[in-house]
């Protein structure tokens, strides 16, 4: 049937927004002159395959009995999930 999702591993496509670190510096700085390096909010986008109390993990690929491009996120860093809903063609 056109359309519809044949494999054995669909699973939910989430839309997860998660806060990240910022990177390091690159050179010595004076105390008073620094300025707040914060985190930022990140945004990916996959097929939830597995969660649990402390992390989802997204692939951002599947096929057949296989994943590819895993991503595993702490759920203390995740701001927010949502799922994506597909529509289906009739």
């Amino acid at each position: 049937m056109p359309g519809k999702c044949q494999h054995k591993l669909y699973r939910k496509l989430v839309l997860i927004e998660w806060l990240d670190s910022r990177g390091t510096t690159s050179e010595w700085e004076y105390i008073e002159d620094i300025e707040p390096l914060l985190p930022c909010i990140c945004s990916s986008v996959g097929f939830l395959i597995n969660e649990t109390d402390q992390y989802k993990t997204i692939a951002q690929s599947l096929h057949e009995d296989q994943v590819m491009g895993r991503m595993t996120i702490p759920c203390c860093s995740i701001q927010k999930i949502q799922e994506i809903k597909v529509h289906e063609k009739e």
